[in-house]
């Protein structure tokens, strides 16, 4: 082994006692033995064990006691019961409440050391499970980052809602984290110990949309070679999340309708019905009732998707939340990329504040991360910024009005230095000591145009 795993043993018979601690010893583990279960637990309190063994039949605190307080102390103590062929029962009765299994006396020595070995296993798997749903805790906590009333609301919407098992339609435009808001749904659910799986229904071309689904049988088309389980029933205990639900057709509109009403469903080329127990959560950046008047979207299945509808709002609308997201996502690119930047220069924020953010939280974190790759110094700047091409696609805002002081004066020398090169860009950047790119922005950030401040 690898490391010592710990393990504690509890009998009233100190001959049993010594022999199982040089038995384990002799097989690479760590063991402790005591004869009164009192001392054992307060060792327990103290020490960390993997695997507690104990008898079932003690005077002083029998093994289901023992059993009960164990857990207190430790829940990922993995509990081990050994007892007499008369008392089979009581072990039964242990497992139901918790304990890991049993052994019978008399037992081999590798019988005991195959269940402490599967006890070890399955207590490293649990902390594994419960690290990574707090490290994917953590991970949609950071980058569902609310600072927005808009958002706070949302977040509390979806923690109120997401241990219903009611369908959930989340509506926003491309890149605003519709798929985060399904990952938090279930991740706080009773289903998390299910899967999530999600479809893309926008990026599945039509014709395999119905086959990824549903499923089929062998046989039921040219090229089904064998049986195919499909993403409904890969879902079942879990949690199916339909992205761009608005691209599928009115067939499978109608198939869709049936497995939210009853959760029944057919693999493509079989007869017999199938059942699935999930919770459907749908998303779409279209607009889906102008659909239904269309009549290109089922009423019905628009109605039993919108049970609770969240609206996430574009990131221009909530630009409370640029800074939080930047920081988020500059600590995250900085650790992948082993760099270490502090921040963002307070033009270089700017920058970012004043986007008009077409892509919403997406193109902010892909922004943020092209400027941690282009980054030099501790601090990121416009420089770092402009090369991702954030201008290219919107208008900069301008703020002819209500400049605070601080903007206030850097227009005016702005000005003032392309006033002295007769507005040549190149010198006036020069003479402020900021490069050309970002003369251009704060010309275009100021709205100055040489026709206008010349006269």
């Amino acid at each position: 082994m690898s490391q010592r795993h710990r393990v504690l043993i509890i009998d009233d018979e100190p001959d049993i006692v010594e022999v199982m601690m040089a038995r384990l010893e002799a097989m690479g583990f760590f063991a402790m033995g005591y004869t009164k279960a009192p001392k054992a637990l307060e060792a327990l309190r103290k020490e960390d064990f993997s695997v507690l063994i104990t008898d079932l039949k003690m005077p002083d605190m029998d093994g289901m006691e023992v059993l009960a307080e164990a857990k207190k102390i430790d829940p990922d103590i993995e509990v081990i019961i050994f007892t007499a062929y008369g008392s089979i029962e009581g072990a039964v009765q242990a497992i139901k409440e918790g304990a890991h299994d049993y052994l019978v006396k008399p037992f081999e020595p590798i019988e005991l050391v195959a269940k402490i070995e599967k006890a070890i296993e399955k207590r490293g798997l649990k902390q594994r499970v419960r690290y990574l749903e707090q490290e994917i805790g953590k991970s949609i906590g950071q980058h569902m980052f609310a600072e927005s009333p808009a958002m706070k609301k949302i977040i509390s919407l979806v923690r109120q809602v997401s241990d219903s098992d009611a369908t959930v339609l989340v509506l926003g435009e491309s890149g605003t984290g519709k798929e985060l808001i399904a990952r938090m749904l279930h991740h706080e659910s009773r289903r998390r110990e299910g899967k999530l799986v999600i479809m893309d229904c926008g990026a599945t071309p039509a014709t395999l949309i119905e086959a990824e689904l549903f499923g089929y049988q062998r046989g039921s088309y040219t090229g089904a070679v064998r049986d195919k389980k499909g993403i409904i029933e890969e879902a079942d205990g879990g949690t199916l999340f339909l992205d761009e639900i608005g691209n599928i057709s009115p067939e499978l509109q109608t198939r869709l309708l049936r497995v939210l009403e009853n959760g029944e469903f057919r693999r493509l080329g079989e007869l017999d019905q199938r059942h699935v127990n999930i919770r459907v959560i749908a998303a779409t950046n279209v607009d889906l009732k102008a659909k239904v008047d269309r009549g290109e979207f089922r009423e019905d299945l628009f109605y039993r998707l919108k049970v609770i509808t969240i609206t996430i709002p574009p990131l221009r609308e909530r630009t409370e939340d640029i800074i939080g997201l930047s920081q988020i996502f500059l600590s995250e690119f900085c650790e992948k990329a082993g760099k270490k930047v502090k921040g963002f220069s307070r033009e270089a924020m700017d920058m970012l504040l004043s986007h008009h953010w077409p892509g919403n939280v997406r193109e902010l974190k892909n922004i943020v991360q092209s400027a941690v790759v282009l980054c030099k110094e501790d601090v990121i700047t416009p420089d770092e910024i402009l090369p991702s091409g954030i201008y290219d696609r919107a208008p900069v805002q301008t703020v002819e009005e209500g400049l605070n002081p601080i903007e206030a004066h850097e227009k005016a020398m702005v000005i003032d230095a392309l006033k002295k090169t007769n507005w040549v860009q190149k010198d006036a950047a020069r003479i402020l000591g900021i490069s050309r790119r970002v003369m251009h922005y704060k010309i275009r950030k100021f709205n100055l145009m040489p026709d206008k401040e010349k006269g």
